[in-house]
């Protein structure tokens, strides 16, 4: 097979089309063809086709069958994404879809199963899992650097809820059509990062979900406990809650601390800590900024005949945690 080089983009009025992973933008930096953009909303689907030179259409199923794509990214609204995804499945188009591709971990489990009975090419992007810090993190723990890992520390706290309404997605302010807040949207990358590092299973322990700051009907905090089939904890720490807002900035923290080792995301790049040892090496970090690598490894990977690095599989496992962190929060 040949890289793709015909990209469509289905249900664009969410904010990652043009905000923060920015996919029109980084398909517009590519070299493919952008044959269409959809989206039931048509202002939006009009202005970002006339942004991005290219078709817009209400319907993605009427768009995949004029223009005939040979990879999708599939957005949209959390609600709409299962009965999305099982289109582009049955049509036998490969795509990207963002996570959590589901409001219930029963309707992404139901996706995962179907993509496998169908060997579907479908990839979730957890592009975190291509930061510096989490490739020596895993090649660290493989090697057994650490020793017994004591625990891994994932936070990201983004700015205000209000970001969503001012990007277009105001339904991610709504419950039933986001399926939740902070934990659904940002907590998947910590619910992922946790199995891919260690490698073994994990498990809820404790959670806390919290809409103190904008007593919205989604959770703008959340915090949850994971303990790993070794006794590793790993805190996910998520919320809506950095107080720099119309600039676009996280806190971020990324550690793993072992009995022989501590290795965290640092300004500029990485910090090994360990008995007589204190490294930095150089190693750009941002929450954001392996999308565009993310997008380019999914064409190759279609074009070489190769399988997805991140899977409706891990998908599903990270939104199983999730839910089971909402039931220990007491959220049913």
């Amino acid at each position: 097979m040949s890289t793709p080089r015909r990209v469509a983009v289905v249900d664009v009025n969410h904010w990652h089309s043009t905000y923060d992973a920015a996919y029109l933008s980084i398909l517009r930096d590519m070299d493919v063809d952008l044959v269409g953009v959809s989206d039931g909303n048509a202002a939006i689907a009009e202005d970002r086709a006339h942004r991005f030179e290219t078709q817009a259409f209400g319907d993605y199923r009427a768009m995949i069958e004029a223009t005939r794509p040979e990879f999708v990214i599939a957005l949209g609204r959390h609600v709409d994404m299962p009965a999305t995804a099982r289109w582009l499945i049955e049509a036998d188009v490969p795509f990207l879809m963002e996570k959590p591709m589901g409001t219930t971990a029963e309707a992404v489990v139901e996706l995962a199963e179907l993509a496998e009975r169908r060997g579907a090419w479908v990839a979730v992007p957890f592009p975190n899992r291509q930061s510096a810090w989490a490739q020596n993190a895993r090649a660290m723990i493989a090697a057994d650097e650490f020793g017994p890992v004591s625990h891994i520390v994932f936070r990201i706290i983004r700015p205000t809820m209000q970001r969503y309404v001012e990007w277009d997605s105001p339904w991610m302010l709504d419950l039933a059509a986001a399926g939740g807040g902070a934990l659904t949207n940002l907590g998947g990358h910590g619910m992922d990062m946790a199995r891919f590092l260690l490698q073994e299973d994990v498990q809820v322990a404790s959670a806390v979900i919290s809409n103190t700051v904008h007593a919205s009907e989604v959770e703008d905090y959340a915090l949850a406990t994971l303990r790993s089939s070794s006794g590793a904890l790993v805190h996910v720490e998520v919320g809506y809650t950095m107080p720099t807002w119309p600039a676009n900035e996280s806190d971020a923290e990324m550690k793993v601390a072992g009995a022989k080792a501590m290795l965290r995301a640092a300004p500029g790049g990485l910090q090994i800590l360990a008995p007589g040892r204190d490294e930095h090496l150089d190693a750009a970090h941002s929450v954001v900024s392996a999308y565009p690598g993310f997008v380019q490894d999914c064409l190759e990977r279609v074009g070489r005949g190769d399988g997805p690095a991140v899977t409706a599989r891990d998908c599903a496992n990270a939104v199983q945690l999730i839910h089971d962190a909402y039931r220990a929060a007491g959220r049913g």
